[in-house]
């Protein structure tokens, strides 16, 4: 909801020069999408995530409509003017850099001058609930992207994981399971007459029977087997050498419902739980870990655990995507609720500061009968902190993040 940031640093650049700027960059995309197959995945995440940024500022644009405020910028894009037109109050265009895009609206702090005859129509005039409605918009368009998106994933047959079961997935080379005749697939039933039902059920019972003949009823390719083994004994407990299969299922496109609604909390959980731990004094000293001469490789505990920039979020998802469409979405989908996530952070410059300012000023001024008015000039200084903290953080992760793509 702020000016372009570039534009005043682009002002000498002709848009000519931008023109040509950007085809170069389209050009190279086309080409490798048409020659480089493996880097699709990469470039649908990068196409996703600048989609969902534009689609936050949308939010902020229609509800500043809706609630009589006057936006006079919508760009696609930063940097130097390509395009644009005039609609209205507004003006409406694309700009060089195609990663998102920004909308202005007049009067967000009490220190940007504005045209007198516009005030009424400014931010800062406007009720506590009507720039609430704004300020929020955003997020609530991550977050219903997400939710539609979650849908999107489980209605078209993504599978939900349930877990370790009780069908073997490997056996273990000269394992009692492996002398006993047991197969990849093979699902356990019963242990001794007894009824197994999930994987720790299993482990428990074969953890007992150490060394001991035991009976095991299988179901394979359909068909229901007796086999007979002994379970070796490794550190005081049985040992018959099998793997588990990870088992999931499907649901209907009604059950995608819950699922979403699901889905949304436990990455919001997961999100919220990864930012405290990252802030705290422990997260701090496991982040720094990464900078020393051992530090984590790819792939390991720490190095998942970690923060990640664009670089690293689209080589880890493209990963994980694999060409998989579904797998696309559900991406997708969690980086929008993670962006609506830290876009509520009660911190200016995110949204959620704006929030935290606007509930202020309403509960101060129902509190003390008359208007409150935060002045920003004193929130400056505070700002450039928290801009300063992220942007180090930020760039710190992109480091990692090259350092792990190069392999170094």
């Amino acid at each position: 909801m702020k000016k372009d940031p570039l534009e005043e640093a682009s002002e000498n650049v002709t848009r000519r020069g931008a023109t040509y700027i950007l085809l170069l960059v389209v050009i190279g995309l086309l080409a490798l999408f048409i020659l480089r197959p493996g880097s699709r995945d990469a470039l649908a995440i990068i196409l996703g995530i600048a989609l969902m940024i534009l689609l936050h500022e949308a939010g902020h644009f229609v509800a500043a409509k809706l609630t009589g405020m006057k936006a006079t910028e919508f760009f696609i894009g930063f940097g130097p003017r390509l395009w644009s037109f005039r609609r209205g109050e507004t003006e409406y265009g694309v700009k060089a850099i195609l990663l998102g895009g920004y909308v202005k609206i007049i009067g967000m702090t009490n220190v940007e001058e504005v045209d007198p005859a516009d005030e009424h129509r400014t931010y800062r005039q406007a009720s506590h609930g009507k720039r609430l409605i704004v300020v929020l918009a955003g997020v609530t368009m991550n977050v219903l992207l997400a939710l539609v998106l979650f849908f999107s994933f489980y209605a078209a047959g993504g599978e939900i994981p349930d877990g370790p079961g009780t069908r073997v997935q490997q056996v273990v080379d000269d394992s009692a399971a492996q002398a006993a005749g047991f197969d990849r697939l093979d699902r356990i039933v019963t242990i001794d007459g007894s009824k197994v039902t999930s994987w720790d059920d299993l482990v428990a019972s074969i953890e007992a029977r150490g060394g001991e003949p035991t009976t095991f009823v299988i179901v394979r390719n359909g068909e229901r087997l007796t086999i007979d083994a002994t379970p070796k004994t490794r550190n005081g407990k049985g040992f018959l050498g099998i793997a588990p299969l990870y088992e999931s299922h499907t649901v209907s496109v009604s059950g995608a419902v819950p699922e979403s609604f699901r889905a949304l909390g436990d990455v919001t959980s997961g999100t919220v739980g990864g930012l405290v731990n990252l802030f705290s004094p422990e997260g701090l000293s496991d982040y720094s870990k990464n900078f020393t001469s051992d530090a984590p490789k790819a792939g390991s505990p720490e190095s998942a655990a970690r923060p990640r920039s664009l670089i690293g979020i689209v080589d880890v998802g493209s990963d994980i995507v694999n060409g998989d469409i579904k797998k696309l979405l559900f991406l997708l989908a969690a980086i929008s609720l993670v962006l609506a996530i830290f876009n509520t952070l009660p911190l200016l410059p995110f949204d959620g500061g704006h929030a935290a300012v606007v509930i202020y000023e309403w509960v101060g001024s129902k509190v003390t009968r008359r208007a409150v008015k935060v002045d920003y000039r004193k929130l400056m200084p505070l700002t450039a902190v928290v801009l300063a903290l992220f942007l180090t953080l930020g760039l710190s992760a992109m480091f990692l993040d090259i350092r792990e793509a190069v392999g170094s």
